[in-house]
């Protein structure tokens, strides 16, 4: 199958053509009522109606690809920054709103708990953050940009800003927010099916 990954066409090849769930479809729905008394609360309200799984996978692998594009895109453009992701992420986010704790930090981007401390460090060595100590918890850091770390941050916001223009300029604005209802659903349904570790 031209265009999907080996590992996924199996997937699509075992898939019920139409014919074959027609086929079934009376038996289907003679078994419907006692098949739903069997289903969970949360499982029954999770089914979409008229789901194709052929057509599902086709646009989930779509929505994988974009994303991993994008962060290849993305790293390729703040390298000669001297950034990598993380500390770009972490820039973009005092950018928005400093001081913040290492907490903080690591709740509002894509970098995890365990890693966050690691570039942290390294971000201070480089001159691009401080962290104080926090008036208010003793036990945390108050984390500042420094003016390098404020230019820089600047500098990585323009390239994400163009990124992001490239690749949301050419949809209407109904497009934009149906793009964002969707991938907001798409988040939640993940979330209930199973919650982050929050690590």
């Amino acid at each position: 199958m031209r265009g999907v990954p080996a590992r996924f066409a199996l997937i699509i090849h075992r898939m019920p053509t139409r014919s074959s769930t027609a086929t079934a479809t009376a038996t289907a729905t003679a078994l419907a009522p006692q098949a739903a008394n069997r289903l969970k609360p949360s499982a029954a309200a999770h089914r979409a109606p008229a789901y194709d799984p052929a057509q599902g996978l086709s646009a989930w692998l779509a929505v994988v690809r974009t994303y991993q594009t994008c962060v290849e895109v993305l790293g390729a453009q703040v390298k000669p920054l001297g950034l990598k992701l993380a500390q770009h992420d972490v820039l973009l986010n005092l950018l928005h709103a400093q001081p913040k704790t290492q907490q903080q930090l690591a709740e509002g981007s894509f970098v995890t708990k365990s890693h966050m401390s690691a570039v942290l460090t390294e971000m201070e060595q480089l001159g691009w953050i401080t962290r104080m100590g926090d008036a208010a918890d003793k036990r945390s850091k108050a984390i500042s940009l420094t003016a390098a770390g404020q230019a820089l941050a600047q500098q990585a916001f323009a390239v994400q800003a163009d990124i992001v223009q490239t690749m949301m300029g050419p949809l209407a604005p109904a497009q934009i927010e149906a793009l964002r209802q969707f991938s907001r659903d798409a988040q939640q349904a993940l979330q209930a099916y199973a919650p982050p570790s929050g690590t």
